[in-house]
Formats: C-alpha cells, structure tokens, sequence
C-alpha cells in the first residue's frame, strides 16, 4: 500500500466536479482556480485560523463567512458562493468527505491510504513544487513538531553547546543559522513562559524556544517548504509587470519569518528573473549603510554589510541576527530602488480611472505609478500636492467635476479627497436605473417627436387651407373679368356687324333699296316719339285720330 498526504483543499479540488455539483444545486457558480487562489491566499489573511491548505473545523469556516459576507468596504462579495459552497460541503458531507470531516478539531493535514496506482497518479498530477514534509509557514493553526535532526536540550554542564539545542552537529548544515527561519520545540515549552502558553501551541513564523540552563534562548529552523515558494510566485504578477506585489510580499516574509542568507538568496532566485537579481543586489549595495549610519562607498564595508557570498553568521548569536537583519533591510532598500523605471511623467499620465474602477483602486494604480516612473514618494508630504493634482486631473469625468469645485482643494488630503471620490461613485446610478432612465428619455423623445409632428401638420393645414382659398378667390375674380372681356369683345362685333352695309341697304331699317334718309319707317318713328315728348295737355288731335 502506497501513502500519499492530502489536505483539505486537494481534496476539494481532486473531486471539483462533485463541488461544482454542489454548487449548481444552490444555484451559485464556483471555479476551480478560483477556489485555490480563495483557500490559499485570500482566506489565510482574514486571521481568523484558516490555513493556506485549508480546513473542515465549522468555527474556521464560520468565521471566515462572517468575514466575507461582512458589509462594504470590509466584505468580499466575490467569494461568498465558494465558502458558502465550502460549507455545505462540511455541513453535508458526501461520501468521498466523509472520513474526513469528523476528524481531529483541526485537520490541517489528512492521511490517506492509497494504493500503488492511485499514489502514481496523484503525483504525475501535481505541479513541480509540491508540499514539503515541512508544516506550512503560513500556517498560523499547525501544531509545529521538530525536524528529525534536531536533538534535545543538553544537561547543564554540556560546555559550549548547551546554549544551542538546535543546531546540529554537522558543519554547515540548517541549524547553523545559515539557512532559514527558526522555531520553538513543543517539547522544550517552559510551563511558566508567559511567551509559550501551555493551553495553545502554534506555528507561528519565527518561535523563540525557552531558555537554557545558561540564560540564552534557543531557535529551530524550519526551511521554506515548496509549497509557499510555489504559491508566492504563481500568485503574483512578475516583478517587471507590476513591482509592487512582490515588494510587499518580500517585505511580509522577511519582518515575519526571518529568513536567513540562504532562504534570501532562495527567495531571489525562485520570484526574480536573472536580470531583476542582478539589478536588485546591485542597488542594494548601494545602500549598505556605513558606520554614520548613511549609504557607504567602501568595497570592505559593502562586503561586509551585504555579500555576494555566504558569510558565517549563526542566527543564534545576538550579533548574527543584527547582521542579518541589516542585511534584510539593506535588501528591501534595493528592492524598492530596482522597482523604480527611468523618470517618464508621460507613464503617469496615462493612468486614468476606468469607467466601472473604484477611487481606491485608481489611487493605488496611481501611486504605483509614481514609485515606478518618477523618483516621487508618493506617501510623503513633499509629494501631496502631485499626487492630488494627478488624482483629480485624471479621475473619472463626473469624480473630476465635482472634486474640481471643491473649496481651497490644496488644502485637502489625498484621504478627504478620497471620501468624496467614493461618495460619488456610490452614488452612480446602477445598470438597472441606467437602463430605465433610458427607456423614460427614449420614450420622453418619441412623445416629444410626435406632438412635433402633429403641430407641423397642423400648421401646415392651415397654411394649405389659406393658399387654397386664395386660389379661389384669384379663380372668382379671373372669371368674372373674362366674361366681361367677352361682353366687350361681343359688343365691338356687333358694332362691326352693323357698320358692314352694302350699297342699296338702309342703315336704319337694313332693307334694300333706299338708303337711311330716304327710310319711311324712320320718319314714322321719329314722329310717334315727337308725339311721345308732347305732355297729354298739350297734344293737338291730329287729322284722323279721335278724341277721347
């Protein structure tokens, strides 16, 4: 039978389409990278005992919950679904979780038997850097165990070693103090330390042991495991990219566990590239401080404060750890020195905040940016007025506006100024009232449309009513003048016709023969209205006519 080790999340990750299962089930979406990335690096953080490789202890679990689900800023929103997932699991186990779930209180490593076959194929699976038999250094809940060759406290009386119970008794090797952090033994707990508490044993990063016979306290050392370097370079961006994620990173590992020379020197060459360690050992002894305290010049100095190659400094002398911890320090100094790109304010400008980008998160992009591009602090004081002028200049057009009208701006800090950033942007409509504000200005702007139009037409009616009438009235008037152009053109006809007369014809009574003088039927005519003219009293009775 084959032995493999499993931890809580291999578990979950070996059997994700059972989680992802589960997931489906209570109608959430969960993926498997995410999980890892969630367990290992993200939950370790919250301090509230969950490890890097994760753990079935339903306290853990619940306090990691609360946590997440804690509301804004403090939550996470995006990792509710795996803990809640993770949860379910616990509280509901399939048969495959079984076994494990109701374990030892904190399961931080599960052992499980295998066979041959299986044990072949979990390790053709795994990634290069695998879990050392070391515990975790992250691991803040791990009962922490002595490493095989550590051997026990000597008897009072046993000469120059009785001071150093951890170290072994070959030169050069890891308890010398020149190969990594160290940490207290269980079995060398001091009941009345008030440092080392009886009731809890943790693994803390860096563990002081209970002092010897003589007065001085002893260390143990545990070696980085594969597990933690793997992680911290998968999980950050690389150093030409995005610097200030592994400056941090280093600056956590090296106040927290103490690295010796040789876990440095392991650090550089697994996170850095060949030419980032050389640009970064060659700032950092740049700023090996003399004896004044200030960066010192001297080749005796620079190699003595920081080597190139492995001094002998044994990590239990008081003066191997003042030379190691100047040594960090000094290491840090290049770091940061080597994160710094040539001056390039153009780099600086071009960060601006992106549409759906928090405050937050543009200041940081932003003072990110100044540390690599300018020689600028963007934390001192000397370099505020710079950073809120970028800051505001660059922010978001309806950020930029309102922090723009904000009285005696230079006054303010970059915190205040951050305060009104975040007010504005929580005040920023969501996609659901986005969308019906523009469905209500879509249909404000058809209505609109519409009585528009119905006002052209209206106008234009009136406009077509008024040139039909006038037509007509032209029509009216054109008419009645041609029939009296007609009248007149008939009238000069006939005067025409009455004029055109032949030789022997009367102008009067238009018979032939005579003319108009010789015409009888005039002068009877012209008698009767001679006769006509006379008044009645005064007419004569003609010849024939008789008398009334």
């Amino acid at each position: 039978m084959g032995q493999g080790e499993s931890t809580p999340l291999s578990l979950m990750t070996d059997h994700f389409p059972d989680v992802r299962a589960r997931a489906h089930k209570l109608s959430l979406s969960v993926k498997k990278s995410k999980l890892t990335t969630f367990c290992s690096a993200e939950w370790p953080t919250l301090q509230v005992g969950w490890t890097p490789e994760g753990t079935f202890q339903p306290s853990i679990i619940q306090a990691v919950k609360e946590k997440i689900m804690a509301p804004d800023p403090w939550g996470h929103p995006d990792q509710v679904p795996y803990i809640v997932v993770w949860q379910d699991l616990v509280e509901n186990p399939p048969n495959w979780l079984k076994p494990f779930v109701h374990r030892t209180s904190n399961p931080q490593v599960l052992v499980m038997e295998l066979t041959s076959e299986e044990t072949k194929k979990k390790e053709s699976s795994k990634p290069v850097f695998q879990d050392a038999s070391c515990p975790n250094l992250i691991d803040l809940e791990t009962e922490a165990r002595p490493p095989p060759y550590v051997p026990p406290l000597e008897p009072p009386g046993g000469g120059e070693g009785s001071g150093r119970a951890a170290r072994g008794d070959h030169e050069g090797g890891p308890a010398l103090g020149t190969r990594g952090r160290t940490r207290g033994d269980r079995s060398m707990q001091d009941p009345g330390d008030p440092e080392l508490p009886s009731s809890t044993v943790q693994a803390l990063p860096v563990r002081v042991g209970p002092a010897n016979p003589g007065g001085e306290r002893t260390y143990q050392y545990w070696p980085f495991s594969t597990s933690d370097l793997y992680n911290w370079k998968t999980q950050n961006p690389p150093f030409s990219e995005k610097p200030q994620g592994l400056i941090d990173l280093l600056d956590s590992i090296l106040f927290t566990h103490n690295p010796t020379w040789d876990d440095c020197q392991q650090l550089l060459q697994v996170l850095f590239t060949t030419e980032e360690r050389e640009r970064i050992l060659a700032e950092a002894r740049k700023r090996v401080p003399g004896v004044d305290g200030r960066p010192t010049t001297q080749p005796h100095l620079v190699d003595e404060g920081f080597p190139l190659l492995r001094p002998n400094w044994d990590f239990e002398q008081a003066e191997g750890r003042e030379r190691l911890r100047v040594y960090r320090q000094t290491l840090m100094a290049g770091l940061r020195a080597a994160a710094r790109k040539p001056t390039n304010l153009a780099k600086v400008n071009l960060v601006r905040q992106e549409p759906t980008e928090s405050p937050a998160a543009f200041l940081e992009r932003l003072m990110e940016a100044f540390r690599q591009y300018t020689p600028i602090n963007p934390q001192a004081d000397e370099s505020r007025a710079a950073v809120i002028l970028a800051f505001v200049n660059q922010a978001a057009p309806d950020i930029r506006k309102k922090l723009q009208k904000i009285e005696g701006l230079g006054e303010q800090t970059i915190q205040d100024l951050l305060k009104v950033a975040e007010k504005v942007f929580n005040n920023r409509e969501t996609a659901e009232e986005r969308e019906e504000r523009i469905r209500r200005e879509e249909r404000e702007l058809a209505e609109r449309i519409r009585k528009e139009d119905r006002e052209y037409r209206t106008r234009e009616n009136q406009k077509n009513q008024k040139e039909l009438a006038k037509i007509l009235f032209t029509g009216m008037r054109t008419g009645s003048g041609a029939r009296e152009l007609r009248g007149r053109q008939a009238g000069k006809k006939e005067k025409l016709e009455r004029q055109t007369l032949k030789k022997d014809q009367c102008a009067y009574c238009k018979e032939l023969g005579h003319w108009k003088n010789e015409c009888s039927k005039r002068d009877s005519r012209k008698g009767m209205a001679q006769r006509e003219k006379v008044p009645p009293e005064n007419r004569a009775l003609y010849m024939g006519e008789d008398s009334d």
